[in-house]
């Protein structure tokens, strides 16, 4: 439940529309409770999304970093993606009422209710939400977030009457993306207020998990295996979230993109959520599918460190050739495909799924040869009315290659007897 503090404060911090001082790249310091120190970005300027955000420490800003640096027309898909999504940060959001859940929705006017406050235009309503890293913005869940954002807005609101008087730059207010070796720093004493200058932190490298250990069973059964074959590999991360419950955010997960270049064939690497806390995982489940596909490759070319780190011990072990390139152009064409799969409707989706069987039955292929699983996804199918009548033609044809098909009566659900 959301604090009437942190409600007043952020109607209060609205009023003084500091978006329109600031930009977003703009950032001053706020000393919070316990020493840690916030850095605030000022959202609002450019019109699309008003929000304080408050980046916790230097894992917080060197994440608000990353987002500044991103180039969408200078990186690649996945690059820019995972730039976006490393967001680490509170934020007080304000949108339209149908952004928020029933319960945000019901919290915000009942305080509204209690205190007066008439609730109108654009993007008035205020919701306070969590960026975690890799994951889909959250609500906020415990007392220690809320209070850090009662600290952040109470020191843009102290911000916004310096403000008046005052341009950024006068009080040690920058741009974020340039080198910039002191910020604004507003710290509570006694009384209210104090703004003094801090050193701006350096950005940090990245240091990339290497795995520690792995299924050392499975690489004994690799070093059985005749080495062949050249794959193109990367680590990326899905562009579409995953939730295991609704209790957690959704959040984006890894996956070893591991392509023989002669072949044109993806080995089947499972997902994972946790690699950077254990890329163990991740290592273990490319050792498994080369198991199950009976492979050990003979080179794997990368072109980036951070595949470079989750690979080197494993290739070492096995006596595998590791090549460094800066393009990889089969992989770049399944990434692609990856990609466009995604961004795919449901009706396109069932149209290639429906060509690629179609292909296989024209390749001499019977329905006795194609999995059960495929043979119940496509009479599902032809039970559903809501496709168009072309693609549910064409599921008829592939399926029955010209037998009729059942009609919908003759599908019949048998309700198990109670006991």
């Amino acid at each position: 439940m959301i604090s009437d503090k942190l409600f007043a404060l952020a109607f209060e911090y609205k009023k003084t529309k500091l978006w329109k001082a600031m930009w977003d790249i703009e950032v001053f310091g706020v000393k919070l409770s316990g020493g840690r120190i916030g850095y605030i970005s000022i959202m609002g300027g450019g019109g699309s999304h008003c929000a304080l955000g408050l980046y916790v420490g230097q894992k917080g800003l060197d994440s608000l970093r990353y987002i500044v640096q991103a180039d969408q027309f200078q990186m690649s898909p996945f690059e820019f993606h995972e730039k976006i999504i490393r967001q680490d940060c509170l934020q007080c959001a304000f949108e339209g009422k149908n952004e928020l859940s029933e319960d945000e929705l019901s919290e915000v006017r009942a305080y509204a209710r209690a205190n007066g406050i008439r609730i109108s235009g654009k993007n008035a309503y205020p919701q306070f939400v969590r960026y975690k890293p890799n994951c889909l913005p959250w609500p906020i869940q415990t007392e220690q977030e809320q209070e850090d954002l009662c600290e952040a807005l109470s020191a843009a609101i102290h911000m916004a009457k310096l403000l008046e008087h005052n341009v950024p730059a006068d009080l040690g207010i920058y741009r974020i993306d340039r080198d910039v070796k002191e910020i604004a720093l507003l710290e509570w004493q006694e009384g209210g207020y104090a703004l003094s200058k801090m050193e701006t932190p350096p950005m940090q490298p990245i240091v990339w998990p290497e795995p520690s250990n792995c299924n050392e069973i499975g690489l004994a059964n690799l070093k059985k295996i005749r080495k062949s074959g050249i794959y193109e590999c990367e680590i990326v991360q899905f562009p579409e979230p995953f939730q295991n419950g609704p209790d957690e955010p959704p959040s984006f997960p890894f996956v070893f993109m591991a392509v023989n270049i002669d072949l044109n064939y993806v080995l089947p690497v499972p997902p994972v959520k946790n690699y950077l806390e254990a890329p163990e995982e991740l290592l273990n489940y490319f050792i498994d599918a080369l198991w199950k596909e009976g492979l050990c490759p003979k080179e794997l070319r990368v072109r980036d460190k951070r595949t470079l780190a989750f690979i080197s011990a494993f290739c070492e072990k096995l006596d595998i050739i590791i090549t460094v390139l800066k393009d990889l152009p089969v992989l770049n064409e399944v990434e692609q495909d990856f990609l466009r799969h995604f961004s795919m409707s449901e009706t396109e989706e069932i149209t290639e799924f429906l060509s690629l069987i179609g292909e296989m039955v024209q390749d001499g292929a019977g329905l006795e040869d194609l999995p059960p699983e495929i043979i119940e996804q496509m009479e599902l199918l032809l039970q559903r009315e809501d496709l168009p009548e072309e693609l549910l033609d064409k599921a008829e044809q592939v399926l029955y290659q010209g037998r009729p098909r059942l009609a919908k009566s003759d599908f019949k659900t048998v309700k198990p007897k109670k006991r």
